[in-house]
């Protein structure tokens, strides 16, 4: 199946893309959906990049129901795409915008095992093994393919912890499984260094029209530019350890900024990256409803 690509309006809206808001997670710094209103203001269309909140188990339909009407009331249009945590939040797992020049995708698909540090690692690697060796010989390679595997294999996993639970004891235990063994933090480390390159390798092989890549998953917020040409943007997360960046397609320039908290509410802070895009106008108002 091709990878949704968003038509080119004659009006010049503006799309913002976040990720990793991790919404009724403990960890995350967003205690109240109303904290990120500041974030929408003059916004035309969202597009949320995977992991809005976590759905692999137990979030009541009313409760999922409800954020999304949250969002749905204050943007004109919302698309959500999928993440590990929300592998079935959306039908869409991946976005092209500008004539394919800007390729959106959480990046869980880059690793094998989706998350390389987690303890569930082995188990990922398994399911998706499993997935991709029941699709057709022809398609097993494709992008296509490897997403709806990844996101097959994420859900219903087993629980590592309780990730509503905010007690100090709760904490101490989710800290622990974080933390150790010390592979974990290899892992991750190793993901933060990987990620750019294969990212744009991935968007080479599959997604050749793709000039800049905007992922979030490993929390690491970024801007890199490879050797190629192609640029990585990591818009990091809600939540430790490093912030979140936002991404703006308006007017045909691909601008990054910072997202910064103040007076308990997030806000756009400062520019950290603006790119000119060759397609012109990139922001569209026709990509479907999650």
């Amino acid at each position: 199946m091709p990878c949704p690509s968003v038509a080119e309006p004659d009006a010049l809206p503006v799309l913002r893309i976040l990720s990793d808001l991790h919404i009724f997670d403990a960890d995350s710094r967003i205690r109240d959906p109303e904290q990120l209103a500041p974030l929408f203001a003059g916004v035309d269309h969202l597009v949320l990049n995977g992991d809005t909140c976590d759905t692999e188990r137990d979030l009541p339909a009313d409760e999922l129901a409800g954020l999304l009407e949250f969002f749905r009331r204050r943007v004109p249009r919302v698309t959500l795409l999928t993440g590990n945590h929300d592998p079935a939040i959306s039908e869409l797992h991946e976005l092209l915008l500008a004539n394919g020049e800007v390729w959106v995708t959480h990046g869980d698909v880059l690793f094998p095992e989706a998350s390389p540090w987690s303890t569930l690692r082995a188990e990922l690697a398994r399911r998706i093994d499993h997935q991709l060796a029941a699709a057709p010989a022809e398609e097993r390679h494709t992008l296509a393919t490897r997403l709806r595997a990844h996101r097959a294999a994420c859900q219903k996993l087993p629980r590592e912890f309780d990730r509503r639970a905010t007690t100090a004891i709760a904490r101490l235990h989710r800290l622990s499984i974080t933390l150790f063994p010390p592979r974990k933090i290899i892992a991750m480390l190793r993901a933060w260094r990987d990620t750019p390159r294969l990212a744009a390798d991935l968007a080479a092989a599959q997604r050749p029209s793709a000039r800049v890549i905007i992922t979030g998953h490993i929390h690491n917020p970024g801007v890199w530019t490879r050797p190629c040409g192609r640029v990585v943007i990591n818009t990091g997360a809600f939540g430790p350890p490093r912030g979140a960046l936002l991404v703006d397609l308006h007017g045909g320039v691909l601008t990054v900024r910072k997202v910064t908290a103040r007076g308990g509410r997030f806000h756009p802070g400062a520019r950290v990256a603006e790119i000119a895009l060759a397609a012109g106008h990139s922001a569209s108002l026709a990509s479907p409803h999650a």
